[in-house]
């Protein structure tokens, strides 16, 4: 293989490694519906650990916060936005 062929490989397999130990679930992370979604999507991005630093959003504020994920690149259909917005809001509600 040329060097060059791994010059350009090996970022992608860097990037690969983070996202896939990114998608690590958290078992703090409130069994319910929609959570599995919320491992995979949130979880392809970012440690699951930010979650809860942003714990107790009303729904407005998990809202835009999912508007700020869209903004740095998330890409989820509105069905999948409702499911993990409905998920943050009933299980990391304000206190």
């Amino acid at each position: 293989m040329k060097a060059t062929s791994v010059g350009i490989f090996a970022p992608v397999v860097a990037m690969l490694s983070m996202a896939t130990a990114a998608a690590q679930d958290d078992a703090r992370l409130p069994q319910g519906p929609n959570r599995e979604l919320v491992v995979r999507i949130c979880g392809s991005c970012h440690d699951l650990s930010n979650l809860f630093s942003t714990v107790g959003r009303t729904r407005e504020r998990w809202n835009l916060t999912i508007d700020d994920m869209i903004g740095f690149g998330m890409r989820i259909t509105q069905q999948e936005r409702a499911l993990i917005l409905d998920y943050l809001a009933t299980y990391l509600p304000r206190q």
